[in-house]
């Protein structure tokens, strides 16, 4: 038996390592994936702190998706205590969450994924092969990072969220101008669809379970409920968010390093992500990202119910165009009911401590975050439990490779890892994340 070992993974975020163990005839014996990142103690240090310094604390477990940390860990804060926020603070945290999904996606499809799908081992060759495609790419990276700086202060560790409002916010022109820019940009969003649906995606189908949050109001992304399937029966349930413990379980798991492997309670593991999110929102997708649905899925397969993870780079191209919709009517709601007297600060809200834990759940641009955050009754954190999207999916992905490794037998070594690698960067996943 010989071993291919693939030190480290290239163009995901941090550090993590497969090992493939082949066979003396042909073929793969075994794959790991392992996370080769340190252990972080963010649950650790969060302990002790009063809850104002929460968000600036965890917004650091991850630079991209650093709304998403803030926005769960305040609002964990705020059902322990039973704060309700205003409607337009809730528009607002709506909003910085889809403006992430754009900068986060845009950075992944065309710096991280594209160079696949052009044969190359970056995204710089497209400097001089496709020029126009990495303007594409800058252009909506940028227009994410601006729109993530109008509300939550800056493009990354946004500091104008804090507990039950904002202390800053965009102005009624500013949200007009953000509207126009968010319109203008689609095009290019429908552009970056069809240039993944028409890439070379691998058919693979491992019938994997997927979570998502579940919402009323339309395409979930702040939620109290999530949508949980079993393998056993198939069926669906939604549960509310501060029940998390009951349907994942996350395991240590020392072969895989420091980051913890997540199963449903029946031991499957389990996708999220832009795919699990598209599937479970499919009917509530604005127009425009239901149409470049509709036109890719010829090429692509993507559909209602799909399950091929090599999707999901497509899908993250539709919540693009659905995020640039969306933020825009979003904008130009605010923009109309801004009240110029009040000026750009929230109104306090009054705080009543007390000993209590809170629960909350978002969708960031990799999946579902969990979070729980227990207080004492002088405002100081008891306890922190954080569950990221790809600690949830690391089982998943080392699922799928062992699901994905015979019908790779047949390839020389060079292709064989080339599929690896790609199945990997499909999940976009974060081992900086994993082993918070």
């Amino acid at each position: 038996m010989t071993q291919i070992d693939i030190h480290h993974i290239a163009r995901i975020e941090g550090h993590g390592n497969v090992e493939v163990k082949l066979k003396a005839g042909g073929g793969i014996e075994e794959v790991t994936l392992t996370a080769v990142e340190p252990a972080r103690f963010f649950e650790s240090i969060v302990g002790g702190r009063h809850f104002n310094d929460l968000a600036l604390i965890v917004s650091r477990i991850c630079g991209i998706c650093s709304p998403n940390h803030v926005l769960t860990g305040l609002i964990a804060v705020e059902n322990a205590l039973g704060i309700s926020v205003s409607e337009r603070t809730r528009l607002l945290r709506q909003l910085l969450i889809h403006a992430s999904f754009i900068t986060n996606h845009a950075t992944h499809l065309y710096f991280l994924a594209a160079p696949d799908l052009l044969g190359q081992k970056s995204v710089l060759p497209l400097e001089k092969l496709d020029p126009a495609t990495l303007q594409r790419a800058l252009e909506l990276k940028k227009l994410g990072n601006d729109l993530c700086t109008a509300i939550g202060g800056r493009p990354v560790h946004p500091i104008n969220s804090v507990v039950g409002g904002f202390t800053a916010q965009p102005d009624h022109m500013t949200l007009q101008v953000f509207a126009a820019r968010l319109r203008a940009a689609i095009k290019d969003a429908v552009a970056t669809v069809d240039l993944f649906a028409r890439s070379d995606i691998f058919d693979f189908h491992p019938g994997r379970e997927k979570l998502a949050l579940q919402s009323p109001n339309g395409y979930a992304v702040l939620s109290d409920s999530v949508e949980v399937k079993t393998h056993a029966t198939r069926s669906g349930q939604t549960l509310p968010v501060e029940n998390y413990h009951d349907f994942i379980r996350e395991l240590p798991t020392p072969e895989a390093g420091n980051a913890k492997f997540s199963f449903l309670q029946d031991g499957e593991p389990f996708m999220v992500g832009a795919l699990a999110r598209v599937n479970s929102n499919w009917d509530t997708l604005m127009p425009a990202a239901a149409g470049a649905a509709e036109a890719a899925a010829k090429a692509s397969g993507i559909e209602k119910g799909a399950d091929n993870p090599y999707l999901n780079n497509v899908c993250q191209a539709v919540e693009i165009v659905d995020a640039l919709q969306r933020c825009a009517a979003l904008c130009e709601k605010l923009a109309a009911s801004y009240d110029v007297g009040a000026g750009d600060v929230a109104p306090p809200v009054k705080i009543e401590l007390k000993e209590a834990i809170g629960y909350a759940a978002s969708e960031a641009p990799r999946g579902t975050l969990y979070y729980s955050i227990g207080l004492d009754e002088a405002g100081f954190v008891t306890s922190g439990d954080v569950i990221t999207p790809t600690a949830q999916n690391l089982a998943c992905i080392e699922a799928d490779l062992r699901t994905l490794a015979p019908l790779l037998d047949d390839m020389p070594q060079e292709d064989m890892i080339t599929f690896i690698e790609k199945l990997i960067r499909a999940y976009d996943p974060c081992l900086s994340c994993a082993v918070h």
